[in-house]
This record gives C-alpha cells, structure tokens and sequence, in this order.
C-alpha cells in the first residue's frame, strides 16, 4: 500500500483541515477588526502547518516499512536439481493413467459406503432382527443383497485395474497358508457358480504362501468362475505337492479342473479369454486381467493344460517364499 493513502494519513489530513476551518470560523465570530483578513491568516497557518505535519508523518511511516531484498540469481548449477525436480512432477501429475487411478480411487470410497450399507442392512433383515420374513421378502432381499455386493465386487475390480495401469497398486502381502485360500476361494465362488459344484482339496503339510491374501483368494474366485461359465460343469480346486521351477525357487500348484461338453471349442474359449481378457465386454473380464497381474506381480503365473477325456486344467502358481 501506498504511504500517501496510508488510513493514518487520510484521517490527520481530514482532522487538520477541519481544525483549521475551525478556528478560523471562530476568529470570524470572535475578532472585532480585521475579521476576514485574520481568518483567511488562521486558516493559512493551519494549512501549511497540516503539510509540514503530514509530510514528517510520512516519512515517519515510509521508514517503518521493511526493506525489500534485492532480487538475487541461482547459478545455474544450483537451479539444475530444482528444474529437474519441478519437471519431474509436472510431467508425473499429469499422467492421464495416474488421474484416472485417483479418480476411479474416489469415486470408488464414494460407492462403496452406499453399498456397504445396503449389504449391511440386507443381513439385518435376513437375519430377522426386525422380524420374520415371508418366502417372497426373503427372495427379494437377497437379490438386493447380491446386486449390492455384484456391484462392490466391479467397483473394487475396476479400481484395481485402473492402479495397476498406474502403476499405483500396492499388494498387502502376508504368509498364509493353501487351505486357507482354496477354503476362501470355494466359499466365494459357490455363491457365483449358479447351481454348479465346487469342491476342493489340500494336502496336509503344505508351505506356506506370501501372497495379499484378500486379492488371491479373488483371483482364484475369478478364474473359477471364468471356468464355470466356459464350461457349464463341476469344478474341482486341488493343491499340489510343492515343487522347485528351474532356478530353484519353491512353489505351489493350484489347479482348476473341469471336465468339458465340447473339449475343443470349451478350450478355445477359456485359452482366449485367459489370455485376453480385456477383449471381453463384461466385468468378468476385468476381473481375470486383474488376476493374472495380481498373480504375476507375486512372482507366480497363469497358464491352461489340456487333460484326458475332455478335461481342462487351469493351473495358477504361487511361490513359497518372499523373495
């Protein structure tokens, strides 16, 4: 702000202009002799006393500012890193893949309470805590139930997919054992299968597994039902022995196996869409690309194997270590 239109300044100049009007009104009122001439001296005095006065105010007030620092120059050896660092960013904030992971992030948080609470409230009512239901309520309210967790079930998938494009995904990996997961896995998948029967086996004794838990027992979820819609039959989960690849590192087997109507077209079918999956038009094709990236990214793969009698094997490897 300027010193002249400082709001002390505007003020002592108001207050000494009226002063000066003042007394010289009042020498008007007062004087016998000379009554105009005294005022117009009055009033004269007052005024060139104002001046001087605002002038020692400001320059009271412009030497109380703070100096400003002269502008100083970076070599340009000291700007380098600071050039870097701020095109580094600028080109990393506006990666379209990192925008639409943090997009999807929130408005992903943002469906997912709706619907937590839609599912939440659907188990109080089947659970009858506000009373009993008849056969029709009951029938409804699971179908509200499934096409609320159909729904965060695609949300958390498409979120998935979009961080991993990004480069965003963080696994929460943690040493759990096979049976765990293929128990997790059955459960999950026979609420999906439609009528279909799921069942399973361990063997006892296996090595544990470093894998984020929640996100394997989906992609095991995925790929069985990917198989199932493929192929209209029974699936059998099985855990193999564990074995040691080429380079030494231990791993564990988990097979898919179905017994196909069609065996050549059924596999055709389920090679395709395992190995583009992002060609299918419907969520369960986000969901088997996101299982193979999960998968891959723990240091285990996908892959299909044609059995005897027109059976399939879809086999999905995970290693015994964290390394």
């Amino acid at each position: 702000m300027s010193v002249s239109r400082h709001p002390t300044i505007r003020r002592l100049r108001w207050a000494l202009l009226c002063s000066a009007v003042y007394f010289a009104g009042l020498w008007l009122l007062l004087a016998d002799q000379h009554r105009v001439w005294g005022a117009l001296m009055v009033m004269g005095v007052g005024l060139l006393q104002s001046v001087f006065s605002i002038r020692a105010l400001t320059l009271l007030l412009g030497s109380a500012e703070p100096p400003v620092p002269p502008a100083t120059e970076l070599a340009p050896e000291a700007m380098a890193p600071v050039l870097e660092t701020v095109g580094t960013y600028e080109t990393e904030s506006e990666l379209p893949e990192r925008q639409r992971a943090r997009f999807l992030g929130a408005l992903g948080h943002d469906l997912r309470n709706p619907l937590n609470s839609v599912t939440g409230f659907s188990d109080m009512l089947l659970g009858r805590v506000d009373g009993e239901l008849n056969a029709e309520q009951e029938r409804s309210v699971r179908t509200i139930r499934a096409a609320a967790e159909r729904l965060l079930r695609l949300v958390a998938t498409v979120v998935d997919q979009a961080r991993m494009e990004a480069g965003t995904l963080r696994l929460q990996q943690q040493w759990v054992s096979p049976h765990e997961l293929v128990t997790e896995a059955i459960g999950f998948a026979r609420a999906r299968a439609d009528g279909t029967s799921v069942v399973g086996g361990v063997s006892e004794g296996l090595p544990r597994v470093f894998v984020d838990r929640h996100r394997t027992v989906q992609a095991l979820v995925s790929l069985t039902v990917l198989v199932i819609r493929s192929s209209e039959t029974d699936i059998s989960i099985r855990v193999a022995p564990p074995r040691r690849d080429q380079a030494g590192k231990g791993f564990v087997q988990f097979d898919l196996m179905a017994s196909l109507k069609d065996a050549t077209a059924d596999t055709l079918s389920i090679v395709e869409k395992l190995e583009k999956p992002l060609s299918r038009s419907d969520a369960l094709g986000i969901e088997v690309a996101v299982a193979r990236s999960v998968i891959e990214t723990q240091g285990g793969r996908i892959w299909t194997e044609a059995g005897t009698a027109g059976s399939l094997r879809v086999c999905m490897t995970l290693p015994t270590s964290a390394s």
